[in-house]
């Protein structure tokens, strides 16, 4: 989890070390001529100039790799938006969906006044209305917060939208409407 989550800044400090070990393979073969100290000796025991710049190396490399976290991490943001957005979409059509259905069925029965069945579907047909006129406020809600700028407030109220839906949905289905 923490290397998918920061792979960037990883991926920085390995390009950083990279160019260090490159930097002491030139000096260790440029050298090799005035000394045989090796690359080990100047991989691990650079000169003070070769140690500054090796470490502006790995900074630099780790502060690019940093500027590409924070760059996608907006992008990944935005992509949990989108998907809480569509996720918000199909709980409201569910609701949507059984008022249509039971508005059909209403309109099929003779006495919808007198039946108990029709009184029963016109219960429902108010709880779904309800809970579609509860999602609409709290969408209101969400969209000036995505229109101010403020993403992470708008994810948990999309959070609080999907936990108050599912208690909704699951009380509507513990007390059925009884059909005759």
């Amino acid at each position: 989890m923490f290397l998918r989550r920061y792979k960037e800044i990883i991926y920085g400090v390995g390009l950083g070390l990279a160019m260090w070990v490159v930097d002491a393979a030139m000096h260790a073969r440029l050298g090799a001529a005035i000394d045989s100290s090796g690359f080990i000796n100047e991989l691990l025991r650079p000169g003070a100039t070769q140690l500054v710049f090796r470490g502006s190396f790995i900074l630099l490399a780790t502060g690019l790799g940093w500027a590409l976290w924070r760059s996608n991490w907006h992008e990944r943001e935005l992509r949990a938006l989108e998907d809480a957005i569509i996720a918000f979409h199909r709980q409201l059509d569910s609701p949507a969906m059984r008022i249509v259905s039971n508005i059909r069925m209403l309109q099929g029965r003779p006495g919808v006044a007198r039946d108990e069945v029709a009184k029963s579907i016109a219960e429902t047909i108010g709880g779904d209305a309800r809970i579609i006129d509860e999602l609409a406020k709290q969408y209101l809600r969400f969209s000036e917060q995505v229109m101010a700028g403020r993403t992470s407030e708008a994810i948990e109220t999309l959070r609080s939208i999907e936990a108050w839906t599912s208690a909704n949905t699951s009380a509507l289905s513990q007390h059925p409407p009884s059909v005759s």
